[in-house]
């Protein structure tokens, strides 16, 4: 049996969410991606999306590693490689995606031929690099100003 505190409580509950339900109210995610992207959070930005998708089509066959060792230039990405830069920034690893600001000519568009699925890496490095500069900026800011807008 239900004491009448419980039916008013649940009574209120359920008035509220039809109330809510009435009125629309602004989305969290902005408020979310502020808050948690120099975490590394995966954004939803429209450019981002497809390079996202992309990388996240890699199943770790080595085909861009091959191609690297092949090329003479396997750690230009980072000390993984290619197939550990690409797991890295796909899955969020956590770990250094150290990319060199001098890549060699070519080297990602033959990558990205060499790969069976087509993993982008042009616009996947542009993306870490972006990242990074995003992540320096939240770094040497004031904690005042890195909090997401109320």
């Amino acid at each position: 049996m239900m004491s009448f505190e419980s039916f008013v409580r649940l009574g209120w509950s359920f008035f509220r969410t039809v109330l809510r339900g009435l009125f629309p109210r602004r989305s969290q995610l902005p408020r979310f991606e502020a808050q948690y992207r120099p975490d590394g959070v995966l954004s939803t930005a429209a450019p981002e999306v497809p390079v996202q998708d992309g990388a996240q089509r890699c199943f770790a066959c080595g085909a861009c590693d091959v191609a690297a060792l092949e090329r003479g230039e396997f750690g230009a990405l980072g000390p993984l490689g290619p197939m550990g830069f690409v797991v890295g920034v796909s899955r969020q690893a956590g770990i250094d995606l150290g990319v060199a600001d001098e890549l060699p000519a070519g080297l990602l568009q033959a990558l990205t031929e060499a790969c069976p699925v087509r993993v982008p890496f042009v616009p996947l490095v542009d993306l870490v690099r972006r990242r990074r500069a995003e992540a320096e900026c939240f770094a040497l800011a004031p904690a005042s100003h890195a909090r997401p807008p109320r």
